[in-house]
């Protein structure tokens, strides 16, 4: 009898971890717009720059950051894209670098323009902590504070085949949850 009722309680238990998404996380899957709820997975942000552009112009940003993942039973997978919105007339990073938190270089991401900033695509296997670094060319004109908004794009609510599949940032934004974490940067520019 006993070993019924713990065979019976250990089968409720793995059906409750790999039930689906209750309603209320569910509505934010299939939405092609920011969630309501809380992001599974956490991103907090320390951004810097250089205090002024170099000779040609250039400013490098520096975006440490820090993930925090919500403990669950049941996986879930998440997609980020790094990038955001440069000083205006700025000329964004075609790429950026990775590294991790010992700041070994881990990879080069490539960034493309998009409608709302630059946006490197980084995939799902991220470290949990680590920096990005972005160079962006300030144009010639650029006021005496040029400030730039950067972050994450975190996308979650994706299984193993679609993290692992590198799905479009178009495409994420349509079926899946998106969250943004932002801060901002300033640079003062030579008189």
């Amino acid at each position: 009898m006993r070993r019924a009722l713990g065979v019976a309680a250990g089968l409720a238990l793995i059906a409750a971890a790999l039930s689906p998404l209750p309603q209320a996380q569910a509505s934010c899957v299939t939405a092609a717009r920011k969630c309501q709820g809380e992001p599974l997975i956490g991103i907090e942000l320390a951004a810097g720059a250089a205090p002024r552009p170099d000779s040609q112009g250039r400013v490098s940003y520096t975006l440490d950051y820090s993930m925090t993942w919500t403990p669950s039973f049941a996986p879930y997978w998440g997609a980020f894209w790094v990038g955001g919105r440069f000083p205006e007339g700025a000329r964004g990073p075609t790429r950026a670098v990775l590294l991790d938190g010992s700041g070994a270089r881990i990879s080069v991401l490539r960034c493309r323009e998009r409608s709302d900033g630059v946006w490197c695509a980084a995939g799902s296997h991220l470290p949990h902590r680590g920096r990005i670094v972005f160079t962006a060319r300030l144009a010639p004109g650029t006021e005496a504070r040029a400030v730039a908004r950067l972050g994450f794009d975190s996308f979650e609510g994706l299984d193993r085949e679609e993290s692992e599949r590198g799905l479009s940032r178009t495409q994420a934004r349509e079926r899946f949850c998106e969250h943004r974490f932002t801060t901002n940067v300033t640079t003062t520019q030579a008189p």
